[in-house]
């Protein structure tokens, strides 16, 4: 499946996207204009032909306590919130679902953080799942959960950035960086 990802862009019609979920589908719609204009978040598009919207996700800055972090990371960390990038939102088409698209908007987030790292620090990229099932979906790709928490899920920075600066150095093309 060929798509390309852009900012967000209002005028791409979001009015026939469904994702499944109601709330994912009122966001595109309704809200994710609002928000990148007060600077709340970005969104970035995914759009194959014609510029349909296969999907999209939202970036949010947050930060990380202790607690959400995975007993065996704990020990390396400071004692303070981290700095962290929250996808809030990951959705994909019905039309375009089961086809490795999200694992593909994944990458897409990885490697933007990874730009965004060279300006500002970021230790983990955080989700708050939706549900069980959605927080399934995330540990299959690398992220822990919280041992406080089972719907906030963490995927620590440090070796993905180190993966990505080797692939750099090297030449070879981008990895996704999903762990499993």
């Amino acid at each position: 499946m060929d798509f390309i990802t852009v900012d967000f862009d209002k005028s791409v019609n979001r009015r026939t996207f469904d994702c499944v979920s109601p709330d994912l589908n009122d966001y595109i719609v309704k809200y994710a204009s609002q928000d990148q204009k007060r600077h709340l978040s970005r969104t970035f598009l995914a759009l194959g032909r014609e510029r349909t919207l296969l999907g999209y996700y939202t970036l949010a800055s947050t930060s990380v306590r202790l607690e959400d972090v995975a007993e065996q990371e704990r020990k390396r960390l400071p004692r303070y919130p981290l700095p962290a990038v929250l996808l809030s939102r990951l959705a994909v088409d019905r039309s375009c679902q089961r086809q490795g698209l999200g694992q593909r908007l994944l990458a897409d987030v990885f490697r933007r953080l990874y730009a965004m790292s060279k300006h500002a620090g970021i230790a983990f990229l955080a989700v708050d799942a939706k549900d069980e099932a959605a927080a399934r979906y995330y540990k299959s790709l690398g992220f822990e959960s919280s041992d406080m928490d089972r719907l906030r899920l963490v995927y620590p920075t440090a070796p993905l950035f180190e993966e990505l600066a080797h692939q750099d150095s090297s030449g070879r093309p981008p990895a996704t960086g999903i762990r499993k």
